[in-house]
């Protein structure tokens, strides 16, 4: 068993190192459309977004070789087929996300009917078994309901904590090796290939994307993994209890379930979009505190391989150590919450205040989106920046600096407190390729919380707009700068319309 697991593991960290490199050499995925850094990364450079490629090569290869080392009974079943062509279809639908942008409604059902075919398949919650008891539930009609939430909350889940270099990745391949384990205890031998071969296919991906990264795992290797872990954790489960099968992975994906879960809420009470990416994940608030990516990235590992651990602890009991980890986690819960100084007072404050912000949320949306659409117009970048600044304007900060290359533009409006930094909030953000955005507004008009969200959106539009400048004349933004000459005739009578002087 020593010798194919070493296969297995060496085989699919070799192919995806080597895909990676080859397509890192060949500047593959330098062009897309999604290539400029998004506001929301923690890494300052611009990184390509194919680490899926190596990671589904891998897996094709992995899936490949099981026909020869397994036997009929072991590997050529529907839901056998069903994990690797569903797998090979998310990461599709991913790569051209990454490519072309799509809408989050055409993604969620693009997903849910991935779900729907591996239910179909037979990877499916069926029945659940109480622990400590000999009761066992059947779902009935509501296994397909639960079937979809799990698959597409797993794809959905690996994509939204994929912020930091290393991070997705690094929790995935733990995953991995935990599933790899579960089906080698049960002896599920299609199981336990395929997860080895996708614990090598990670790692050889890490080997790029440790910090510093030199590749992204994109939408497309987010979601290949989500789905390969989901669909073989409903494999595991075949041969045994339900609960005790996926209690394991739910356990180890703790850190990140309670991230994303917060991070929805917040953006809830906020009015934003519930899936907007922004940087008040747990990384983005270790960051801030002042360590590294590397540290912050290995503590995130740390609490991962512990949650894992108990979540292995209580596969092996069958869950009767399932009620002191929830209390483990309960108490961590509460030391973080104090950690942070919440009270219940300033809970309620900020629940208040972001029901308040709402409408005030939404407008700068609007505004952020216009600015987008303003960019295809812009005949200079000293047009741009007006508009900009009229936005800014309009989402309430009384002063606001603008930097690139060396050269700084301004605004400030009169009879207000911009000038004296005691009355004003402040804030820089380094914008990618586009400059350094400085913003101030009154302490007497916005509230700390609303300023930073107004903030975060402000650069989050100088973002867009620049990405949208970059790809229609292919220049980087600056003040000096002028747009290519109109290809069409539409185009120059867009550019001919009135444009105010702000």
């Amino acid at each position: 068993m020593i010798l194919p697991t070493l296969y297995c593991l060496l085989i699919g960290c070799f192919i995806s190192w080597l895909v990676i490199f080859l397509a890192l050499k060949a500047g593959l995925g330098r062009s897309e459309s999604r290539l400029a850094p998004q506001h929301h990364h923690t890494h300052e450079g611009t990184i390509p977004r194919i680490g899926g490629l190596g990671i589904v090569a891998s897996l094709s290869v992995i899936y490949l070789l099981s026909f020869f080392y397994l036997d009929k009974n072991d590997n050529q079943s529907l839901a056998h087929y069903a994990i690797f062509s569903g797998g090979a279809l998310a990461f599709m639908l991913g790569f051209i996300d990454d490519l072309h942008p799509l809408g989050a409604k055409t993604k969620l059902l693009t997903q849910i009917i991935l779900a729907l075919l591996a239910h179909s398949a037979g990877l499916a919650i069926s029945q659940l078994a109480i622990p400590f008891t000999d009761i066992v539930v059947n779902f009935g009609l509501f296994s397909l309901v639960i079937t979809v939430i799990w698959i597409v909350a797993m794809m959905n889940l690996i994509n939204l904590i994929d912020g930091l270099d290393g991070l997705a990745g690094g929790i995935g391949l733990m995953l991995m090796c935990l599933l790899a384990y579960l089906a080698y205890s049960k002896g599920i031998a299609f199981s336990y290939v395929l997860s080895l071969g996708m614990v090598g296919a990670i790692a050889g991906f890490l080997f790029h994307n440790f910090p510093p990264a030199k590749v992204y795992l994109g939408d497309s290797g987010a979601y290949l993994i989500g789905y390969v872990i989901a669909a073989i954790s409903l494999l595991n489960s075949e041969k045994g209890a339900v609960l005790a099968a996926l209690i394991a992975p739910m356990l180890a994906l703790a850190l990140p379930i309670c991230d994303v879960a917060f991070a929805i809420l917040r953006r809830g009470l906020k009015g934003l979009p519930l899936f907007r990416p922004d940087r008040e994940h747990i990384h983005h608030r270790l960051m801030r505190t002042g360590l590294s990516g590397r540290k912050t990235l290995l503590m995130l590992y740390a609490v991962s391989f512990l949650a894992m651990v108990g979540g292995l602890l209580a596969f092996l009991a069958q869950g009767r150590f399932l009620p002191i980890f929830l209390g483990a986690g309960f108490l961590a819960l509460l030391f973080v919450a104090r950690g942070q100084k919440m009270t219940p007072q300033s809970l309620s404050q900020q629940f208040n205040e972001s029901i308040q912000s709402r409408s005030e949320t939404k407008n700068a949306l609007h505004l952020r989106n216009w600015l987008a659409a303003e960019a295809e117009r812009a005949d200079k970048g000293e047009h741009l920046w007006s508009d900009f600044h009229f936005v800014l304007k309009k989402m309430g900060f009384c002063r606001g600096e603008l930097e690139i290359g060396g050269e700084t533009r301004s605004f400030y409006i009169p009879k207000t407190a911009g000038d004296n930094n005691e009355q004003v909030w402040q804030k820089e953000r380094a914008v990618p390729n586009a400059g350094t955005l400085r913003l101030y507004a009154e302490k007497d008009h916005l509230t700390k919380g609303q300023f930073e969200n107004l903030a975060d959106i402000a650069a989050e539009a100088w973002t867009l707009a620049a990405q949208k400048w970059l790809l229609i004349n292919g220049s980087p933004i600056d003040f000096k700068a002028e747009a290519k000459a109109p290809d069409s005739y539409r185009r120059q009578k867009t550019r001919s319309l009135y444009r105010p002087t702000y």
